[in-house]
């Protein structure tokens, strides 16, 4: 996994994993359990503080309230830190819910006790010697030696060069299924600022619930169905829905009820394995479309307020749903660094008037966009697929400013229809009558 950093546009954080195997965990337990304690000791403190002062406490209250803690003295100083951090980050997400009208959501909840904790180390927390990592504990503690392959920090470019990342992050997380499967070492390097080509060919891209649509400079017109996604997303929430269903005649705390719990849990992890694959080999095959064209600048389009746009009554119950059910962030995070691996530009720009507008005469009129997706212009007669329109006037507006009361400079070709396979697990190319 990898991102980009938000402290630099173009640099390049990219994460490896490294199997432990069951053998590391006497040397790793000591460590998780107490992160765990640490975790509880927040929830604690926290529901008193909100139950006597009806408030939350904050990050540096925690911090400072559980530095003497024995649990705290376990741990590196910084590791234990990072526990009280994800905590707050918890409580301000679950705070931000309620303020937006979930009344349905709870706070961070107390974990069991034997549960095994990640642990975080940050770059005063361990060293590097060779191979090996040596990751601190509490002062008067051995550090724990954990050996790596050979060339366990060169991270392989797409274009087949090797760059030597610098560790800045190591996480261990355990593998649980109904019992600890597993030891997983997360590390984090730095890549730097990645190089980005400063002259050549834009892509525009127009983000939808069940269709994505590419537009290029050269011409190039391409539509994602990815009503497979989309599916895969219902089926979860029905899934949520069901197990909810069934929890909610039985009683809370009982055998049956924890067995319920972790099936839902356990439904829930492949469902959303299934659903990161399935974006994961879109945003790739996004990067190298751009890749192979020549492409300098990724134009994506700004969805920023779209939900709270769709929220008050803008758009139907149904394109409501399928809208915030959607994980744009994501799927705009994973396409940005994708493309930054190869040398490729993202740029967020707005999509005033593109869906509405006619690409190729550039005339105005949201009563030209016909059901089920369908663009028909009533100056040009143009049809075309609404979301290729969308696309390509999205191009038109990176380009010159604005795409209304502007022709288009240049003619598309044909569109290609790309669809999952699940035969081969990955889109591929197929019949234009696909998105019809």
């Amino acid at each position: 996994m990898a991102w980009s950093d938000k402290s630099h546009p173009h640099r390049l954080l990219l994460t490896k994993q490294f199997p432990l195997g069951l053998e590391m965990l006497p040397l790793f337990q000591p460590a998780m359990l107490a992160a765990n304690r640490i975790w509880n000791s927040c929830v604690w403190h926290s529901r008193e503080t909100f139950k006597q002062e009806n408030r939350w406490p904050t990050e540096t209250e925690l911090k400072a309230k559980f530095k003497s803690f024995a649990a705290w003295r376990e741990l590196h100083s910084q590791s234990a830190q990072a526990v009280v951090e994800e905590y707050f980050e918890a409580v301000s997400g679950y705070r931000k819910h309620r303020e937006n009208g979930h009344i349905e959501m709870n706070p961070p909840s107390f974990k069991p006790k034997n549960h095994l904790r990640t642990v975080t180390w940050k770059r005063q927390g361990f060293d590097v010697k060779d191979n090996a990592l040596v990751l601190k504990l509490s002062r008067k503690k051995e550090p724990i030696k954990v050996a790596l392959p050979e060339g366990w920090n060169v991270v392989t470019l797409p274009d087949g060069t090797g760059m030597k990342g610098t560790p800045v992050e190591v996480r261990v997380k355990a593998v649980l299924r109904r019992k600890v499967e597993n030891l997983v070492l997360h590390v984090t390097f730095d890549l730097g600022v990645v190089s980005v080509y400063r002259t050549g060919a834009v892509s525009a891209y127009d983000y939808n619930s069940a269709t994505f649509a590419r537009a290029a400079l050269n011409g190039a017109l391409d539509l994602f169905i990815c009503r497979e996604i989309l599916s895969q997303v219902q089926y979860r929430n029905k899934t949520i829905a069901d197990f909810q269903e069934k929890m909610s005649r039985l009683k809370e705390g009982s055998r049956r009820w924890r067995r319920c719990l972790s099936a839902k849990i356990r439904r829930l992890k492949k469902l959303d394995r299934r659903i990161r694959q399935m974006e994961h080999a879109l945003t790739k095959l996004f990067a190298e479309l751009d890749e192979a064209e020549g492409v300098a600048f990724a134009v994506v389009g700004d969805l920023t307020d779209l939900r709270r746009s769709a929220r008050t009554g803008m758009k139907g119950r149904k394109a409501t749903q399928k809208i915030n059910q959607m994980a744009y962030d994501r799927l705009h995070a994973e396409q940005r660094y994708k493309n930054l691996m190869r040398g490729v530009q993202t740029d967020p720009w707005t999509e005033r008037y593109t869906s509405s507008t006619c690409c190729l005469c550039g005339a105005r009129n949201p009563a030209w966009r016909k059901h089920r997706g369908l663009w028909v212009c009533g100056k040009c007669r143009l049809i075309l697929q609404a979301d290729l329109n969308g696309a390509a006037n999205l191009l038109k507006q990176y380009l010159f400013g604005s795409c209304t009361g502007r022709e288009l400079p240049f003619a598309f070709g044909e569109p290609r229809v790309w669809r999952w396979d699940k035969r081969s697990n990955k889109f591929v190319q197929v019949s234009p009558r696909a998105a019809a």
